[in-house]
Order: structure tokens, then C-alpha cells, then sequence
């Protein structure tokens, strides 16, 4: 067993899980627990309080969502200690980014081959021979390696490599594996489904990446023929002695694309330091190509191939 340390982190009011055991410690009849509108049914035999609460430690970029799956975790654990989260309800509560094309909101739950069978509805069992967790802000969840094998065959190419390159990144408290972390895993798997999809997306997972949209682009550029950029490159800034890091770029030709997400517009703050450090990497001789998602991507390929093939 390991354990997740997790800086910065904060403490959030979270109900707590309980069962017909607790009923008495709790002076709860079994009549209120079935009347009274406080008391909410999570999976069979589990319950919470809705207006009691606790403070529980949780990731400091959690919302509402993550103590939702988190409470129903911990609530089903109760029942079944042997398992832990996997599939979507790991992704979801390590801040991986789940596609937006997955509705499934089942609890997924991980256990060994001696595991017994579920029989619950929403609460799906996957069976491992060999199974590896972790605690993850007092949840057991099995570890970014393992979760991202078993989701191999579920993703595409693209999603798979934003999921790397989330889990390798700061992002939401990151990183939470390293490149050869998930290499080593993928050597020691035998028997595993889409491997050939899984080890090509490996080899395109990259540190530093700051979104999935920043993925999809680099994987664009490199699937229509166009060299690979430098993520973040490093641009040193004389005017205010800084370093300046625009999302892709060709340091050899000091071109730099920049990913604007509606956030980039939406943010007044943002918007005013995206403002700034373009025209400072203006300053620098550096010149900008700027992608959102309404770009037409044919022109722009366009417009790359122009400024790679007479580079000024």
C-alpha cells in the first residue's frame, strides 16, 4: 500500500458515510431511516446525514462533483473494504480529464480475482489478478499507471494522451506518475488489451502540458505532417527579466502558437496578461500564431506551413 501526500490540499464539510451498524451509536431508529428526509440512501445499506457533516481533507481544486464520488466511495467501502475506485471514478477523483462523450456516472470499484460478485445497481466490479492501489486523500483508488492500462481499450488515441498528459503534469496537484512510472507498468502487463494504441500513446506524452486542448493541438501539428513543437519553450525576456513560456513554439525559428481557451477572453485578468506577454515575446523577435476552437484549422495549416517554409 502507498500513500498520496498532496500539497496544497484543504479541508471541505462532507458527509459521512454509515450503515445499520452505526444506527445505534447514532441514535437512529429504523423507522427514521426510512421516513425521515435526512437520511439519504447512497447503495444499498449505506447511507449519510444530510445535515451532518465533517471536515475531510480533499484536493484544493474539488468541487462538488469530487465530494460526490468521494462520498460514494467511502460509503460503498464500508460494505466492501476489498475494493478500491477505478475506471471513471478514479479519473474523476484524480482530476483526470474524463471525455465529455462518457455519461457513465456508475461507481466503478477495483478488487482481486478472490473478490466476491457485486450485486448493486450503479456499482460496477472490475476483476485484476494483480491489483494495484493507492490512498488518495483517504480513498482507496487504484494507481494512475494501472487506471490508465485498464482504460486503454476505452479511449481514443487523443484521449489517452491528454490522460498522460494530465497525470505527468501539475495540473490539480500533480503530477500523479511519472513517464517511467507508466512505462514500467505497460512492461510488466503480459496479457493487455490495445497495447499497440496504449504504447504509441506513451511515446507521445509530454511534461508541462497545461490543458487537453494544448494536447489535441500538439497532436494535430504532428498528425498533419508538421514537425513536433517544443512544449513551453523557455524565452528569456531582457525587458523584465523573466521567462516567458508560450504554450507550443520552434525556438531554431522563434515562432511560438498559443491555445486561447473562452477563459482567455472571458477573464479580464487573464486576458490582460495574455496581452502582455505576447508583446513581449513580440520584443523579443518571437512571432505569434494563435489557435481557439473556431479556428479554421485548414488555413491555419496553411498559414504554419507558410512561416516554417520562409522563415523570416
Amino acid at each position: 500500500m502507498s500513500y498520496w501526500h498532496s500539497k496544497p490540499m484543504t479541508f471541505r464539510q462532507m458527509p459521512t458515510p454509515f450503515t445499520r451498524a452505526d444506527l445505534a451509536a447514532r441514535k437512529i431508529t429504523s423507522y427514521a431511516l426510512q421516513h425521515d428526509p435526512r437520511y439519504i440512501q447512497m447503495v444499498h445499506g449505506v447511507w449519510i446525514d444530510r445535515t451532518e457533516d465533517i471536515m475531510a481533507p480533499t484536493p484544493v481544486w474539488a468541487g462538488a462533483e469530487w465530494q460526490r464520488v468521494a462520498t460514494q466511495l467511502r460509503g460503498f467501502r464500508l460494505r466492501r473494504p476489498d475494493v478500491a475506485g477505478t475506471f471513471w471514478t478514479a479519473a474523476r477523483l484524480y482530476g483526470l480529464p474524463v471525455p465529455n462523450r462518457i455519461r457513465d456516472q456508475d461507481l466503478h470499484v477495483a478488487g482481486d480475482t478472490a473478490c466476491t460478485r457485486v450485486n448493486m445497481r450503479q456499482v460496477i466490479l472490475h476483476r485484476h489478478r494483480q491489483l494495484k492501489q493507492i490512498d488518495f486523500f483517504d480513498l482507496q483508488l487504484v494507481t494512475v499507471p494501472h487506471l490508465l492500462l485498464e482504460l486503454g481499450s476505452h479511449l481514443s488515441l487523443l484521449e489517452l494522451v491528454q490522460f498522460g498528459d494530465a497525470a505527468v503534469s501539475k495540473r490539480f496537484g500533480g503530477p500523479k506518475t511519472t513517464l517511467a512510472s507508466l512505462q514500467t507498468e505497460l512492461a510488466t502487463r503480459r496479457q493487455l488489451r490495445s497495447r499497440r494504441k496504449i504504447a504509441k500513446a506513451f511515446s507521445l506524452i509530454r511534461l508541462t502540458v497545461d490543458s487537453p486542448r494544448e494536447t489535441w493541438l500538439r497532436l494535430w501539428l504532428i498528425g498533419n505532417g508538421f514537425p513536433e513543437p517544443v512544449v513551453h519553450p523557455q524565452v528569456r525576456c531582457h525587458l523584465k527579466n523573466v521567462i516567458l513560456q508560450p504554450d507550443l513554439g520552434y525556438p531554431e525559428l522563434k515562432l511560438a502558437i498559443e491555445y486561447e481557451g473562452d477563459h482567455h477572453r472571458s477573464s479580464a485578468g487573464q486576458f490582460n496578461t495574455d496581452i502582455e506577454r505576447h508583446q513581449l515575446l513580440e520584443a523579443e523577435g518571437w512571432t505569434i500564431l494563435r489557435v481557439t476552437k473556431r479556428t479554421d484549422m485548414n488555413t491555419f495549416g496553411k498559414l504554419l506551413a507558410a512561416h516554417l517554409n520562409n522563415p523570416v
